[in-house]
């Protein structure tokens, strides 16, 4: 057994030279059997439109075009995606009564290779009756607000108020409350390689192979067994030896699977769709944007008695699993590094008609994070203390580890102020001071920002069980 840390240690790429030479084996690059056809989406133009009917008889007619796959297939012959609410709001591969953002696929054409696919594509008509659309999240939710599931009711897909301690009786105690509101614009991460398929069916056995550049195909699976409606042992699900970056972006519960399995099984050809870019900015998967309002209530010296959170996270015209854990994923550490234990969490998802959300990188975290450093930071300034000196106050600190946060994390360890003073240290946090204030007098801007967190390492998908509705 080796004694040796790898710890701080730089560690030889063992990958690059495969790749440098143009050897990487990437989704584009597969023809995993013979006669494979390509995949081109139909997607719609409006942000919410009712589909009253297609007219497909141009592109079935054109050269090399072997099918025309629609919404009314889909809900024939697969099962709406799984979802962690409860809230009824069906989603399929393709728009089956409404599309409800721009870029929603709502047809495939399936040719002899790409060019023709794109073009018969082109030839497919797609009778829309425009709708009113919302995109804003607080207007999503006015009672008169246009509603994109009849059968949800509302735009609500899922609300959770959490209540930890006594939050009532810290803001009763407090001797100062400081309100702030935030608003988040939606972000996306844009990898090197787009997102691919590649499918087939086998008539006499009933089952699908799937090749596809997915990050999490144990997550997948089942899943996409049971939209297909198969038992698991029924579809083969593979992916590439290597994939052109993802950023989070690659492990949402992507459609586009199931959807070249159904368009395999009714063309009995094998069906290859690789996304371009432009589909990829337009409907791909981005980062929730959000309005969240945060209270904070502490005392005089500083310290933080506790907090209220608010806030509503667009997820688009559906909701597509992992959400809800744009708000539910960093659960265990709600309260940071900090000591406070009285904590009220009121989270609500909303659809409008966005494109859909899902796992950006630093998924469903900086957003908590931000907050509660700025918060801390608008502290300081009430207070006129150094913004790291009502930090310091307010850590947990080295004797308190194992610690059990009051939503029910476990910090295993830690020594937080001697992390800080070294990261102090490191930065020159006393320098820059003094420079900060030579700046200032001389009338020039200068700023120095402060922020701690505490990161989960992994993703527990527990959270799911804190998004769904106790019932």
């Amino acid at each position: 057994m080796t004694t040796r840390s790898w710890i701080g240690q730089p560690v030889k790429r063992v990958e690059d030279a495969r790749l440098l030479s143009g050897r990487g084996n990437f989704i584009d690059d597969l023809t995993p059997c013979a006669n494979v056809h390509h995949a081109a989406i139909v997607r719609s133009p409006h942000a919410h439109a009712r589909i009253l009917g297609y007219e497909v008889s141009a592109a079935l007619a054109m050269e090399g075009v072997v099918g025309v796959i629609t919404g009314e297939d889909v809900a024939r012959l697969t099962r709406p995606f799984s979802v962690g609410v409860t809230a009824p709001a069906s989603y399929y591969s393709l728009a089956t009564d409404k599309a409800r953002f721009v870029g929603e696929p709502v047809a495939v054409v399936v040719a002899r290779n790409r060019y023709l696919a794109e073009d018969a594509a082109e030839a497919v008509i797609v009778r829309y009756e425009p709708l009113p659309a919302v995109v804003d999240v607080e207007r999503a939710l006015e009672p008169d607000a246009p509603v994109l599931h009849e059968a949800v009711g509302s735009n609500l897909a899922g609300h959770r108020r959490l209540v930890y301690g006594d939050p009532d009786r810290a803001f009763a105690e407090a001797e100062i409350v400081i309100r702030e509101r935030f608003r988040y614009p939606k972000y996306s991460s844009t990898p090197i390689e787009t997102y691919g398929v590649v499918a087939t069916f086998s008539p006499l056995e009933g089952a699908y192979t799937i090749w596809a550049n997915f990050m999490g195909p144990f997550i997948m699976h089942p899943l996409t067994a049971r939209v297909l409606g198969v038992p698991e042992n029924k579809l083969r699900f593979i992916v590439p030896g290597d994939i052109g970056g993802s950023f989070g972006i690659k492990s949402s519960m992507y459609p586009y699977m199931a959807l070249m399995a159904v368009a395999a099984r009714l063309t009995q050809v094998p069906v290859k769709w690789i996304e371009d870019r432009r589909e990829h900015l337009l409907a791909s998967s981005s980062g929730t944007d959000r309005v969240a309002y945060r209270e904070l209530a502490a005392r005089n010296d500083g310290t933080i008695l506790g907090m209220r959170y608010r806030w509503l996270d667009n997820i688009g015209g559906y909701i597509r699993s992992p959400e809800p854990g744009c708000s539910f994923r960093p659960s265990g550490n709600f309260v940071g590094p900090y000591l406070f234990q009285d904590l009220e969490v009121d989270a609500s998802v909303v659809m409008t008609n966005k494109s859909l959300t899902g796992p950006n990188r630093g998924y469903a975290c900086g957003h908590l994070y931000f907050e509660t450093e700025r918060m801390m930071d608008l502290l300081a300034e009430r207070l006129e203390l150094d913004p790291v000196e009502v930090r310091r106050r307010n850590l947990i600190q080295p004797g308190q580890f194992p610690y059990r946060s009051p939503t029910g994390g476990l910090y295993d360890s830690g020594d937080y102020p001697a992390a800080l003073d070294k990261a102090l240290e490191l930065a020159g946090y006393q320098a820059l001071r003094a420079e900060q204030a030579r700046a200032r007098a001389a009338g020039r801007c200068f700023g120095i920002g402060v922020a701690l967190a505490v990161d989960p390492s992994v993703s527990n998908m527990g959270y799911v069980a804190t998004a769904l509705d106790p019932q």
